[in-house]
This record gives structure tokens, C-alpha cells and sequence, in this order.
């Protein structure tokens, strides 16, 4: 028998997930590059001996346990007092309306971002120049809350002040070090059941010799949503002197979260909402112990 310096084992071990024939309009749209739930460089084998390597790859969803929405406001005036003064005069009646909503002004954050110059044009003859107009200042609101049914109403409440540029919202999970635990004991017990599974299946008895890679990663919704332009145009032909006016396609997007059939094992099953995804990649490095 010819001897193996080295084998990697990755057989998966986890239900078969079929896909629906039924895609929809994402076909249009340039899939965005998932995110690479493993990783990692491999271990080289010690001189003189057989290394295995059995690797698990494990994530688990969460619910979000509070989420922090955050809006971009920004107002330009003659003077930088008189600019600061219309910002804060929208921020205040944001502030208010939330606090009707029940948001304690204790989860809402007023960041400055900058205060910067504004140059504009004016025209005489044939002559255009550059002038100083005032004062722009940008400023973003935070507004942390735990009922996510609550967002449709914080953004009215935002468009009543005039406040229209939704930035981001963050998915907040507390207990970070409970979902790690949890991943790798899920992780853990994947990698024994394969060593068990490969003792009774080829005959072989491995060692543990090392950890050779254990990588956590989180992927949250705002990281996980596509894009698509859903239209079939048509084609001119002949007078190619003629002006085309085209029409505006409209862009949407959409939650993809990663593919469960990339895991061992899936802690949580994703529902119809977006959730956030922990993942946990474990290789173990065995040695080959003796035949049985």
C-alpha cells in the first residue's frame, strides 16, 4: 500500500438543501460576492508521519437584540452660526417626535461630521467666477431602539423634520461570547463524529497532534444585500445621428444570506426576516495512529 504523506478529509456531513427552479428577477442583477465562511492555510505534515486534517464549519443566526438606525441631515446658510442653527432646529423636532414614539433621549446621538465652505458661480458677459456662498454643516442622528416594527415610524418622523437620508441600520447582538461558545461546541462535536464516522468507515485510528485554524466571523444584513436592474431594452438601427432618450430602470435590491448547504451544521434556522450570521470554521490536526 502506497503510504499518504498527507490527506485532507472534508466530507460534509450535512443535509442536502435543494434549490427552487424558480429564480425570480435577481438573474438580472451582478451577484455580489459572498462572504467566505472558511479560511485559512494548511499545516504542513512533520517528517516520517501520515497528518489528516478534519475541518467543520458551523453558523448560527441571531435575532438582533436592539438596532441602531442612523440619519444624515445637512444645512448650508450665509453664516456658520446661522447653518448650525437650522441643523439643530430639524435634529429638535426629530427629538421630539421621537420621544412621542417612546425612544428615550438616552438612545439618540447627535454626531457632527463636518463644517465646511461653500463656493458657488455667477456669471457676468463672458465671464464666470468663483465665489464664497456660506456655510455647509452635516451632521448624523443615531437612534437605537429594540423594537424593529418601530422603524417605519422613526422614518416618518424623520421625513416630518425633513430629514430624508436614512444611512444605515446596525443589527446589535449582545452576548457575542454565548454565540462563540455555542459555535464551537456545535464545531466540536462535528469534528468527532467525522473522526468516528472515518475509524468505523476506512478502518484507520487518528490522533489529535493540533488546532490548525479556529476563525470566527459575524455577516450582518447590511453586508448581505444584492442588487438588480430588472429590464429588456431594445436596439436603434440606422440613423445613428439621431439623440436617444432613454428611460430611467428602476434598481432594487435584496436580502441573500449565505447558503446553509456551505455548513456542517446550521444553529438557528434563518426564518423570513434577515438575521445576523455567525460563523465558526474549526480544522483539527491528526496524526495517523495505527490501522484496527
Amino acid at each position: 500500500m502506497k503510504r499518504i504523506s498527507s490527506l485532507i478529509i472534508t466530507i460534509l456531513m450535512g443535509a442536502f438543501f435543494v434549490q427552487a427552479q424558480e429564480s425570480g428577477n435577481r438573474n438580472y442583477g451582478t451577484q455580489k460576492r459572498k462572504p467566505v465562511a472558511s479560511s485559512g492555510a494548511l499545516v504542513g505534515a512533520s517528517s516520517g508521519k501520515d497528518v489528516y486534517f478534519i475541518e467543520a464549519n458551523v453558523t448560527m443566526n441571531m435575532k438582533a437584540d436592539a438596532y441602531v438606525a442612523v440619519f444624515g441631515l445637512s444645512q448650508e446658510a450665509a453664516t456658520a452660526v446661522e447653518s448650525n442653527g437650522k441643523i439643530n432646529q430639524l435634529i429638535a423636532g426629530f427629538a421630539r417626535d421621537l420621544d412621542g414614539l417612546g425612544v428615550k433621549r438616552d438612545d439618540v446621538f447627535v454626531d457632527f461630521i463636518t463644517q465646511n465652505k461653500v463656493y458657488d458661480y455667477t456669471t457676468s458677459g463672458n465671464v464666470t467666477t468663483e465665489r464664497f456662498s456660506g456655510f455647509e454643516i452635516k451632521k448624523n442622528v443615531a437612534v437605537r431602539y429594540s423594537d424593529r416594527e418601530i422603524l417605519e415610524k422613526i422614518v416618518t418622523a424623520a421625513v416630518k423634520n425633513s430629514i430624508f437620508d436614512l444611512i444605515k441600520v446596525d443589527y446589535v447582538v449582545s452576548d457575542i461570547k454565548s454565540v462563540h461558545a455555542k459555535l464551537y461546541d456545535e464545531a466540536v462535536k462535528i469534528v468527532k463524529q467525522k473522526e468516528a464516522a472515518y475509524a468505523n468507515s476506512f478502518g484507520i485510528k487518528l490522533s489529535p497532534s493540533n488546532l490548525a485554524n479556529e476563525k470566527y466571523d459575524a455577516f450582518y444584513p447590511g453586508e448581505l444585500y444584492a442588487s438588480y436592474q430588472a429590464f429588456e431594452a431594445g436596439n436603434t438601427y440606422g440613423d445613428y445621428s439621431n439623440r436617444v432618450i432613454q428611460q430611467r430602470k428602476t434598481k432594487t435590491f435584496y436580502y441573500e444570506p449565505l447558503d446553509p448547504s456551505d455548513f456542517d451544521s446550521v444553529i438557528n434556522q434563518i426564518g423570513i426576516e434577515p438575521m445576523v450570521q455567525f460563523t465558526l470554521y474549526l480544522r483539527m490536526q491528526y496524526e495517523l495512529k495505527k490501522y484496527l
